[in-house]
């Protein structure tokens, strides 16, 4: 996903935002990975998705930079949706990618992910969540209610 990230940039600077917990510690090995790739800096905000305070990190991102918005699992595309909806300088990106390393399709909301590390089609009656250990990403596992 981060050789797919730098790729997709095309030498622009990558702004990322990791999507709470789950998704912020996704977002830091991603970053971790691209900035050994490009010998970068990444800059690295974390966002949530709980409150409704608009969010405003990066005061002025350098022209013609990319923002990548990360998040553990897409589902039905609400929690993305609400977070673009928070982050006020998106007019500034030259684009805007969604990562996830889970795909489980069942779309509500019109949000699709850029970036996927696996497209993994469940049932409604089933979740997937991404575990973590010392706040690092361990395992995905497949929970049926």
């Amino acid at each position: 996903m981060a050789h797919q990230i730098a790729e997709e940039a095309h030498g622009s600077r990558i702004y990322m935002i990791g999507v709470n917990e789950r998704g912020l510690s996704l977002a830091q090995l991603l970053k971790s990975s691209i900035d050994k790739i490009d010998d970068r800096n990444t800059p690295l905000e974390k966002i949530s998705s709980f409150d409704d305070e608009p969010f405003n990190a990066f005061a002025s991102p350098e022209n013609d930079s990319v923002l990548v918005i990360v998040d553990d699992v897409i589902f039905r595309g609400g929690t993305m949706f609400k977070v673009l909806n928070k982050i006020k300088e998106l007019n500034e990106f030259q684009k805007i990618y969604t990562a996830v390393l889970v795909d489980r399709g069942h779309r509500k909301y019109p949000v699709q992910a850029s970036i996927v590390g696996l497209n993994f089609p469940t049932k409604l009656n089933e979740q997937v969540e991404m575990k973590l250990i010392h706040g690092k990403p361990d395992q995905v596992v497949l929970l049926k209610n």
